[in-house]
């Protein structure tokens, strides 16, 4: 994601998740920076998160689990969610 995307979901999640004015800028751009990484890696492709409403929620939530420190439970309630846009974005290769 290039910098203006960062900052527009930083607002996003600013103003969804309610985040205390004390809460660093940095802090939560570092954790979307990671959970696109980590989207992207498990579902093997870069993601547009502009394009991609349903992944873009993905990322928010990861973000506000990750916040929580509740990463782990993340990760087993939207297990299903890495499924579908690893299905979503599949393409098949000879080998």
């Amino acid at each position: 994601m290039t910098d203006t995307q960062i900052k527009k979901i930083l607002q996003e999640i600013k103003d969804e998740q309610h985040i205390s004015p004390f809460e660093k800028n940095e802090t939560i751009i570092g954790y979307i920076k990671e959970a696109e990484f980590d989207i992207n890696k498990d579902v093997g492709i870069a993601i547009n998160y502009e394009t991609d409403l349903k992944a873009r929620s993905l990322l928010k939530n990861y973000v506000f689990y990750t916040r929580e420190k509740r990463l782990a439970e993340f990760k087993i309630l939207y297990g299903a969610e890495y499924a579908r846009l690893q299905a979503e974005y599949y393409k098949p290769t000879d080998v």
